[in-house]
């Protein structure tokens, strides 16, 4: 079997996944007022469960909760539920582009999902050919050498050393209390300890962008390559027989109807008030504001403290959630006359061959004459439209000086659809993760009639998340409702 070459159609195979992007609405961290007092009289809404976030984890939970009996309020603050599953429509050609998740792992559970909702599946092996550039150097890359022999040890030795020590790596962050030093190793020596440094590219390219895999925590980097993605990896992917990813969501959200409020900001989380449930104040753009009554929470959007900031958050949970920081992804469509050809952007120089950064994973055909995909990487959590729009005319400038793009294509360069994912692969330090921190963060399920999902709690996998939910979530839920 040939090193395939997922990278060319992950752009980001699991932009996962969970992901409501920045939950700030039209009041944010720098209006503080916690509303818990109005001087009007709210409508009510009263449900089993109310769901912070309608991107890959809440929506699932929400299925998954309804389907046990439970009613559920699913608050999203854009205008539309599944995070950054997204798609662009030509308009002239008509032809469909995924944007963020494109391919799912072919798991089971992936299965169950689908079939559920009543979305058609299909698999793929998505072996794209690209031309291969450093995108910041302008260097053409030739084709990588044949690397079958050493691939293929490197998978046995990963499985038989790493998944089967960690056999909950597709599970969440179930980090063992103590910490064994090893999950906290930067990746590429943990990676040479076990003999399985040919793998390293194959993760970074799938989990674009991972950060700088050669001193990421090894704890994160394996989290990008558990059983139900390997398998995949040297298989086949599920994706959706419709072509269009966001069919699961469309799905989704006719079967939860009007349990879903779209184009809502949360104004105030309160916990206190009620021992037995939380009570949320929330604004619907074009209605009057409405109060949520729920026996339990789950929130479902990144946990950053410029998310939460309208929570009534403990001393415990601020000190918990403070330790997190992210990178940043800037994904959509751009358009330049001339340009049909797919390329990769791979480091000449770098370790791994990884991209330097700031820099695009690819620019893939989609179909449509001069249409590509775009999938840029940050080192920080706080990318701006501009800055992503930025990056790739500074990558097509380099790439035409060399010819490998239309000579004015930097000026010309057009997005007829762009979304910022930021924040993403939301993370703790190496220091945090020796200290126990997966531990505490754990320890705060069912806390004050609160559970918590999405990828900072399991990987930026929408697979992962949903194994979370069933294994985790789902089932804490309904032994505190009563539902088995």
């Amino acid at each position: 079997m040939r090193f395939p070459q997922l990278v060319n159609d992950l752009l980001l195979l699991f932009g996962s996944v969970n992901a409501n992007q920045n939950w700030e609405g039209w009041a944010g961290p720098g209006d503080q007022t916690k509303w818990s007092n109005p001087s009007y009289s709210p409508n009510f809404v009263d449900v089993d469960v109310a769901i912070i976030g309608g991107g890959s984890g809440g929506v699932h939970a929400a299925i998954q909760l309804k389907d046990a009996g439970a009613s559920v309020m699913v608050i999203e603050k854009k205008d539309q539920i599944g995070g950054h599953t997204e798609t662009y429509t030509n308009p002239t050609t008509g032809v469909v582009t995924n944007v963020g998740v494109i391919v799912f792992e072919n798991t089971d559970l992936v299965k169950r999902y689908f079939a559920r909702l009543g979305v058609p599946i299909i698999t793929n092996t998505l072996e794209t050919p690209s031309t291969r550039y450093d995108f910041a150097l302008g260097i053409p890359i030739p084709p990588p050498d044949d690397q079958q022999e050493a691939i293929q040890a490197a998978v046995q030795a990963y499985t038989k050393n790493v998944l089967s020590k960690y056999g909950w790596i597709d599970q969440g962050f179930l980090v063992p209390d103590p910490v064994p030093e090893e999950l906290y190793l930067p990746f590429a020596q943990f990676a040479e300890n076990y003999n399985f440094s040919a793998l390293v590219p194959l993760i970074a390219e799938l989990n674009w962008y991972t950060g700088n895999i050669t001193i990421l925590p090894a704890l994160y980097a394996i989290k990008g390559l558990g059983p139900g993605l390997l398998g995949s990896a040297f298989g086949e992917f599920i994706l959706s027989g419709t072509g269009n990813s966001r069919s699961l969501y469309d799905a989704a959200l006719k079967e939860l109807g009007s349990s879903v409020l779209l184009s809502t900001t949360i104004l105030n989380v309160d916990r206190h008030s009620n021992s037995t449930g939380v009570t949320l104040l929330v604004a619907q753009r074009g209605s009057a504001p409405k109060t949520v009554r729920a026996r339990k929470l789950l929130v479902a959007i990144p946990p950053i403290l410029k998310n939460i900031w309208s929570f009534d958050l403990s001393r415990q949970e601020q000190a918990i959630f403070s330790k997190f920081f992210s990178l940043g992804y800037y994904a959509g469509v751009a358009h330049v006359p001339g340009f049909n050809d797919s390329f990769t952007n791979v480091g000449a120089f770098t370790p791994f061959n990884q991209p330097i950064i700031p820099g695009n994973n690819g620019f893939i055909a989609t179909g449509s004459p001069g249409e590509f995909l775009i999938g840029g990487g940050f080192d920080r959590g706080d990318v701006t439209d501009e800055e992503g729009k930025d990056l790739v005319r500074e990558n097509l400038a380099t790439l035409a000086a060399v010819g490998a793009v239309p000579a004015d294509a930097a000026n010309t360069v057009t997005f007829p659809y762009t979304s910022d994912h930021t924040p993403y692969h939301v993370r703790v330090t190496a220091e945090d993760i020796k200290a126990g921190f997966y531990a505490k963060l754990l320890a705060l399920q069912g806390s004050r009639n609160t559970y918590w999902t999405g990828a900072a709690f399991t990987g930026h996998n929408s697979a992962l998340v949903w194994n979370w939910n069933e294994g985790t979530i789902v089932p804490g839920l309904k032994k505190d409702l009563g539902l088995e």
